[in-house]
């Protein structure tokens, strides 16, 4: 650890104890009592369905209204039907860490359009469910203020607030920093689980994208924020997705933070999606496309799979590791300048290993 990490996690933690003293009393309970979270299996992870000659697939799309975007997303990786999602109950795990609007949080266009997607695709149910940063419940008064739940509800799916769900333990093999994790139960039990994050950057774990977001389906109590003395959040968070097993990732793209975050920062107008069956491979485009603005230097050297997020989420198989090991495809419904040298320098940065 160096000195400025040091000192970043005192300032947090200066910040972060004396804001528990307003925080809901819901949260003090969770943190103070730990819930009855009965121990159940951890799953295996799940073949990736979206593969080509081997390789992992990973898809940008560009230029259009996000339906326009998912729908020509989904038809590079080869269609929804890979995915399984007919006949079966599908949780969609949108970011919802506050009360803010992209890119603080998922577009509720972006959300209403997977949602629309996965009903078309024949599923039995769809649900969108997230709980926000501790410090920021409740989660339903956040799913109102961002417009998300008028979306959603619009589409005759439903809503749910995590932390007000039970919640179930897992102890998944190769764990090693947080070995018993309470997870939510609604997204253990998901027959199909969507994870479908922000593009952006994160004060603290450098950027979030699929592989953080899953903190948001975890205890307040296992989560990485009350781990900020200890350090290791990047590891901490690969080690979390142990426990969930997206089929899909959908990255919003539209407007994607550049700087600061997670809850505000520095916002770019991307109009873009990111999808893959691959969750590290995915993050390793999503930070790339971070890198092409040049706004955040937490994130500017080294290699995108020297990511400590990234690198330790291949270590444990969560995704690839490495960029020969995926295929990258590019595809704009609107071309522009600055979108095609966008592109060039994500396709140089993510194929060098």
């Amino acid at each position: 650890m160096t000195r400025r990490d040091l000192l970043s996690r005192l300032a947090f933690g200066a910040a972060f104890l004396p804001a528990l003293a307003f925080a809901p009393r819901s949260l003090l309970s969770n943190l103070l009592f730990e819930p009855d979270a009965p121990l159940v299996s951890a799953k295996p992870i799940p073949a990736n369905p979206f593969v080509r000659d081997g390789k992992a697939l990973v898809a940008i799309v560009h230029g259009g209204g996000p339906p326009d975007l998912l729908r020509e997303g989904l038809e590079m990786l080869g269609g929804v039907g890979p995915l399984g999602a007919a006949g079966r109950r599908v949780l969609i795990k949108p970011n919802v860490v506050n009360d803010r609007p992209s890119p603080s949080t998922t577009s509720p266009e972006v959300i209403a359009a997977a949602v629309s997607a996965m009903q078309q695709a024949g599923a039995a149910d769809v649900t969108v469910a997230d709980s926000s940063g501790m410090l920021r419940f409740p989660t339903s008064g956040n799913l109102d203020t961002t417009g998300i739940r008028k979306a959603v509800e619009r589409l005759g799916s439903r809503l749910l607030a995590l932390e007000n769900e039970p919640w179930v333990a897992v102890e998944p093999p190769g764990a090693a920093l947080e070995r018993r994790i309470l997870v939510s139960q609604p997204v253990y039990d998901a027959e199909v689980l969507i994870n479908l994050p922000v593009v952006k950057t994160h004060r603290f774990a450098h950027y979030s994208c699929s592989l953080k977001n899953v903190v948001g389906v975890v205890h307040p109590r296992c989560r990485p924020s009350l781990r900020f003395l200890t350090g290791r959040w990047h590891e901490r968070i690969a080690e979390l997705n142990l426990a969930v097993h997206p089929r899909l990732t959908i990255a919003d793209g539209t407007t994607i933070m550049i700087a600061g975050g997670p809850t505000s920062g520095t916002p770019a107008r991307a109009n873009l999606l990111l999808l893959s069956g691959d969750r590290v491979a995915l993050d390793a485009v999503a930070l790339a496309l971070i890198r092409s603005y040049g706004a955040w230097d937490k994130v500017r050297n080294g290699s995108v799979w020297e990511q400590r997020q990234i690198k330790r989420a291949g270590e444990l198989g969560l995704g690839i590791g490495g960029p020969f090991q995926m295929e990258l495809m590019i595809r704009s419904l609107a071309p522009d300048d600055d979108f095609r040298r966008r592109a060039e320098h994500i396709q140089r940065d993510v194929a060098q290993g």
